[in-house]
């Protein structure tokens, strides 16, 4: 079992009981390490498969290590619990929801299902969307949520609009519980609820799972850290992996505290660290440890390669964005031969950066992947089907009704919703109990209609447990007359939606290898990430953020807009805390590189409509020389010169001073005209503050900030 496992990664595998901190580097083997500490655990005897829960990120990080689990220990793997966070907090509920008033049989809903809610609430309380916008609302009830506030909680900070939110966050979880439904935020707070104010809920699922591993601990939030804690108990056979340094979503609650201070939380722990990287060469790793070095949020550690120095790192400039995409595009047609497109990323901080890559890639006829797009379960016809299994789960799923009613359309319009709504509120019962009512009022066609509908649901909910969740989906299709419609309609439109209903029985064959129950399958198409969606890129270039490049890895990555207001972000360029977020962000993308990788940025670049002056990004000042190197752009590519000018060239490399003074009257391409406030020497590198009245305080390096003296 240990035969090609480093020293690191063996004392991971072979600790004992207790807490265990398991601090992995990008590209250390760090899911191999787990998968065989868990499976060292099957093996040694020191739990059986019921008895272990491991905690992935992500559907894909599961799957992975279940199929590597399943390998090692094929009798095991079905028995084991490998999931994420939500998906076992699902299954848990699914047997204790009832002590919280809720249905075993509640739905999930997504983030569109929690807009037309909040619409609704919103609309009974009277209260204009454009002063309280459905999506902010909700912003603000998730982050209340994961650190499980309530609304009096949110009414305490005091404040007219926290009144109004508290408000809203009531009524919007009175009409969940009357839909017998949950959002993704409370089923790891319900959870944590029951575990932390049940004893006998605490005590039966500690004593279920004996030991707990969990992946990317970095990324927890305080729900995700006090079902944890809840889970682990006094046994405290806790082990955790994760890497400080790749800690990036801060912005959705994650507290890289609860990495950085697990030892304070669990003092028996022992602490691994994985340092040998088996991904990148030694010039990339040089550049990552030199770029990650100056963040104070993090435990240190240098990543190592035995794969040989390999390639300087790329830094170049080009003129605009358009030039930058430009190029790319072309540095990836001459690169074609030696390396597959599947093996090549574009990576950008926001997606607004996505447009002028999509329109290179496509004018050069070069085939691409947006990770991040149009996701397979939000496509009109998998929604459609998928509102019918839900109804087939829970029948107080107002919102699948609603959806199905007219799906594929039978002539049941507004009128017909209308009088079905006004039936359930009066009685008190969801809207498929009311149809009935309606469906014997009505004459007709439509009658007929509604009630076929309304037996093709009673049938198939009591089908459900008899029949696998494929069947289901295949029932649907053709008995409700979804398919038959597409056949009818003919066109190339109905002939591809059609294939992403084959599609959709095949999704559900496969998950009925991991779990047979229509509850198990919707909880997974619900909780779906975008890296869960994202294909294998067979033959197609990678574009995507670098948020959701986290886990993935390419021989050559772009890594473009390396540019002040993009990476860091403008919002983060003056908080220290948010500004280290920002840096390890660009060390995940440069850790993305396993050969080659390209640091780009353009001399100027399109914002708000408006072509204004780039600023180089802080950032770059720590690529180390000795790792990388100025390329100059060519190819072609100039499309955006002027006549007569070549390729501009990094300048990153020099050192002027900065001839200005605190009190001095300056002028910076894009800010206007401000004044200097402060000179500071910050290691080698000179810092100017200026404030500027158009654009408020803004910190910059003298070689970067191209500043001009004026008279006052």
């Amino acid at each position: 079992m240990l035969d090609g496992l480093n020293e690191a990664q063996r004392e991971a595998v072979l600790h004992g009981e207790g807490p265990l901190l398991i601090l992995a580097g990008a590209g250390s083997g760090k899911t191999r390490a787990l998968t065989e500490r868990l499976a060292h655990l099957l093996e040694s005897g020191a739990a059986r498969p019921e008895e272990i829960l491991a905690i992935t990120f992500t559907n894909k990080a599961a799957q992975e290590m279940r199929s590597r689990v399943a390998r090692r220990v094929p009798h095991a793997a079905q028995r084991l619990w490998i999931m994420t966070f939500h998906q076992a907090s699902a299954r848990i509920l699914r047997r204790e929801a009832d002590r919280l008033g809720y249905p075993r049989d509640f739905a999930i809903y997504d983030t569109q299902d929690q807009l037309q809610v909040m619409r609704q609430v919103l609309g009974r309380m009277n209260l204009d969307e454009k002063r309280y916008p459905p999506a902010g609302m909700l912003h603000r009830i998730s982050k209340a949520k994961n650190e499980l506030l309530g609304p009096a909680d949110v009414r305490a900070e005091g404040g007219f609009f926290e009144e109004q939110v508290a408000r809203v966050f009531e009524a919007y979880q009175e009409r969940l519980h009357e839909l017998g439904a949950l959002d993704f935020d409370d089923l790891i707070g319900f959870v944590v609820r029951l575990l932390e104010e049940d004893a006998e809920v605490r005590e039966y699922w500690q004593n279920r799972f004996r030991h707990l591993l969990v992946d990317e601990y970095q990324d927890t939030n305080l729900a995700q850290y006090r079902w944890v804690r809840a889970l682990a108990g006094s046994r405290q056979n806790l082990a955790v992996v994760g890497d400080p340094d790749q800690s990036i979503y801060g912005w959705r609650g994650a507290d890289i505290r609860n990495i950085l201070e697990f030892e304070k939380d669990y003092p028996r722990a022992r602490v691994v660290l994985l340092t040998e990287n088996y991904r990148s060469t030694e010039n990339i790793l040089k550049t990552a440890n030199a770029l990650i070095r100056p963040n104070r949020l993090r435990r240190e550690k240098e990543l190592w390669s035995a794969l040989g120095e390999g390639e300087r790192v790329k830094v170049a400039v080009a003129q605009d964005e358009w030039q930058e995409s430009e190029w790319v595009v072309r540095r990836i047609e001459a690169m074609r031969a030696k390396i597959p497109l599947s093996e090549v990323a574009v990576l950008y901080r926001t997606n607004a950066q996505s447009r002028s890559h999509e329109e290179a890639l496509i004018r050069h006829a070069i085939p691409y992947r947006l990770v991040g797009g149009l996701r397979f379960y939000e496509r009109r016809e998998i929604k459609d089907l998928i509102a019918y299994l839900r109804l087939i789960l829970n029948e107080r799923d107002d919102l699948a009704f609603r959806r199905a009613l007219n799906v594929p359309k039978r002539g049941l319009g507004t009128a017909t919703l209308e009088r079905i709504e006004e039936v359930a509120a009066r009685t008190g019962v969801p809207d498929l109990q009311a149809a009935r009512t309606v469906a014997e009022e009505l004459g007709g066609k439509k009658a007929r209609d509604l009630t076929a509908l309304l037996d093709l649901i009673a049938d198939l909910r009591t089908a459900k447990e008899s029949i696998p969740v494929s069947r289901l989906v295949e029932e649907v299709a053709e008995r409700s007359g979804f398919l038959a419609a597409l056949r009818l309609e003919g066109t190339v439109e109905a002939q591809s939606r059609a294939e992403n209903v084959e599609s959709l029985i095949n999704k559900a064959r496969e998950a009925e290898g991991e779990s047979p129950l229509l509850e198990d399958f919707l909880a997974k198409v619900a909780l779906l990430s975008d890296i869960d969606e994202a294909d294998d890129a067979d033959g197609r270039v990678s574009v995507m953020t670098l948020h959701a490049a986290k886990g993935l890895e390419f021989d050559c990555v772009f890594l473009t807009g390396m540019e002040e207001g993009l990476l860091p972000h403008a919002r983060a360029a003056f908080e220290e805390r948010e500004l280290e977020e920002e840096r390890r962000l660009f060390y995940v993308g440069v850790t993305r590189a396993r050969k080659e990788l390209w640091l780009m940025r353009a001399l100027r670049r399109q914002r708000r409509g408006e072509t204004v002056p780039s600023v180089s990004s802080r950032f770059l000042q720590d690529v180390p020389r000795e790792a990388s190197e100025e390329a100059v752009l060519g190819g072609g590519a100039e499309h955006a010169l002027p006549p007569g000018r070549r390729m501009a060239v990094s300048s990153y490399l020099g050192r002027p001073s900065s001839h200005v003074a605190a009190g001095d009257h300056v002028r910076h391409r894009e800010f206007g005209e401000g004044t200097v406030v402060q000179v500071r020497q910050s290691g080698d590198e000179e810092e100017i503050t200026v404030a500027f009245p158009g654009a408020g305080m803004r910190r910059l390096l003298a070689r970067y900030a191209g500043l001009e003296k004026v008279e006052p």
